[in-house]
């Protein structure tokens, strides 16, 4: 009985599409798991929209990552869908940590939630784009390279490429891919840690091979606020790095609160959540 209440109060939950953010529920084998999403008002009636979604860090919260990041605010804005899966302990299976067969099924639960999406969405399958800070970054390159078919581009703050995501690679399908890492960063290393991540240089290295990349990069640094950082911007097309002097383990253009870790400077020199959607939604200049 209990399952079969549960089963309805998902089923109601997917056909209140409101403008607010809202939390729900999908079963994926035997477990279920949670995420919180935001619909645009300026989707229209008939129309097919983008999806963006937005893994938070290790510890943190989907709506505390909601919260913080306020991808609501450009989903809005441009008029796509942002959904903020929830992990399970607040954790990703990324290859580091837990064993990556036998520990959490995050794949599956993504790949579980984009097909209950698409059914009760507004969503275009062809746009379907990924974003994380940390952990949820480490997590958002292991989606790229396992479902390269719905996973069209990715955005990974403070976490270059797991070592065992890049040993598991079995297509060379073209992904958009960007990485976006302070210099200052005391949680996840610029340069890598031996057994866990590559440095970010060979992360976009692999990334240029993959998407067939030979031109020169298009670079720009940005240092509008006095805050002890500056941006610089690394255009390759369909592969991007914004190098951030100083900047610590935070997302770009956040509030800078500082909740007692080593997190460093979040530079205030960029407008990161627009940059984020001109490079994934379109091309940045």
């Amino acid at each position: 009985m209990k399952t079969r209440i549960l089963l309805v109060v998902v089923v109601i939950t997917f056909s209140l599409l409101k403008s607010y953010s809202q939390t729900r529920f999908v079963k994926v084998n035997d477990t279920i798991r949670q995420f919180t999403s935001y619909q645009s008002t300026k989707i229209k009636e008939n129309e097919k929209a983008p999806l963006l979604l937005n893994f938070h860090g290790s510890g943190m919260t989907a709506l505390e990552h909601m919260m913080y990041t306020k991808t609501n605010q450009i989903a809005e804005e441009k008029g796509f869908i942002v959904v903020y899966p929830q992990g399970i302990n607040n954790e990703w299976n990324v290859g580091f940590g837990q064993d990556y067969d036998n520990g959490t099924k995050d794949i599956e639960f993504i790949n579980v939630l984009i097909e209950k999406l698409i059914k009760n969405y507004p969503i275009d399958s062809t746009k379907i784009y990924a974003t994380g800070l940390s952990r949820g970054g480490f997590f958002v390159q292991r989606l790229a390279t396992e479902l390269p078919n719905k996973i069209k581009g990715f955005v990974s703050v403070g976490a270059p490429m797991p070592n065992e995501v890049k040993e598991r690679i079995i297509t060379n399908k073209p992904v958009k891919a960007m990485y976006v890492h302070g210099t200052a960063d005391e949680i996840v290393k610029l340069d890598g840690k031996e057994g866990a991540y590559l440095s970010v240089e060979e992360s976009i290295s692999y990334w240029k091979t993959r998407n067939n990349i030979k031109e020169i990069s298009k670079t720009k640094t940005v240092d509008n606020i006095d805050d002890g950082t500056s941006v610089t911007i690394i255009n390759y097309g369909s592969v991007a790095q914004l190098h951030i002097e100083n900047g610590g383990h935070t997302w770009p253009s956040a509030d800078p609160f500082n909740v007692g870790f080593p997190l460093g400077k979040t530079t205030q020199d960029i407008d990161f959540n627009t940059l984020l959607y001109q490079f994934l939604f379109h091309s940045i200049n």
